[in-house]
């Protein structure tokens, strides 16, 4: 299957800062289709150099068989038509996964739940010419003001909206981008870990936000009544979990373990 995404369909800031990041096998052994679990990468720079960041939780599902099922040699990896950039290694002693997840506190949780990949320059550049992505530049990052945030902007690709489509002929996997925006519900400011966002609204509105780990937070100074532009938004965070979920993921769980049974 080909990634969808890779059509330039939304050339919006947002879009171009981040990308679907597939949980799969390394040769593809467990194929690429809509049912492949997926979350999100958002790209940053910092001196110069380009990094993909996601959860930590994320890439802890690559040990889990029932996440990746059947993949030896499980991997996060990006999709552009028909290539994979997979974020691993599989050398004679075995698979070396490029990324790195902060420590575990007590071996029981981790107090940042981030982990980041460094992208070589020949992956950047693919990224670059064939999606047009660009990365946030962490070394031109301006705080915002904090007391005039009320709404933040969440950006990902839902796991539980991905597609099968046809385009020119051709069979692929579409992975839908979503941007949420959600009204500050939480304490905020420079030493918050954790910030939540949540909404009222007034009918339902159908999606499940499940994937959206590792897409960026971004903060909005000023009235929310204001159409703010992409340009005026300041990213201050990743999603550590998009809520609500269908519970499609714990139902393809439930099935892996009935098969492995």
């Amino acid at each position: 299957m080909i990634n969808a995404s890779a059509k330039h369909e939304d050339d919006s800031l947002l879009r171009r800062q981040t990308d679907p990041v597939w949980l799969q096998d390394h040769y593809l052994g467990t194929g690429h289709t809509e049912e492949t679990n997926s979350a999100t990468f958002t790209f940053i720079k910092r001196h110069g150099r380009i990094y993909a960041v996601t959860c930590g939780h994320v890439v802890d599902q690559l040990s889990n068989p029932e996440s990746v099922p059947d993949a030896r040699l499980p991997t996060l990896a990006l999709q552009i038509d028909r290539g994979v950039l997979n974020l691993s290694q599989v050398t004679g002693i075995g698979r070396i996964t490029q990324t790195t997840r902060a420590a575990e506190k007590n071996e029981t949780h981790r107090e940042s739940d981030i982990a980041i990949a460094p992208l070589s320059e020949s992956y950047w550049s693919i990224l670059t010419e064939k999606k047009n992505k660009t990365a946030i530049d962490l070394d031109a990052w301006r705080e915002p003001r904090w007391e005039s945030v009320k709404m933040c902007v969440a950006a990902g690709y839902p796991n539980e909206h991905k597609e099968q489509l046809e385009v020119d002929g051709r069979d692929m996997v579409g992975a839908g981008f979503m941007r949420a925006i959600a009204a500050v519900s939480s304490t905020f400011g420079r030493d918050q870990k954790f910030i939540t966002l949540s909404s009222v609204l007034d009918e339902p509105h159908g999606h499940f936000f499940s994937g959206m780990s590792g897409g960026p937070v971004y903060a909005a100074e000023g009235d929310e009544d204001r159409p703010i532009e992409d340009e005026e938004l300041f990213p201050v965070g990743i999603i550590f979990e998009g809520y609500p979920s269908s519970g499609r993921g714990e139902r393809r769980l439930a099935r892996t373990r009935r098969l492995l049974s």
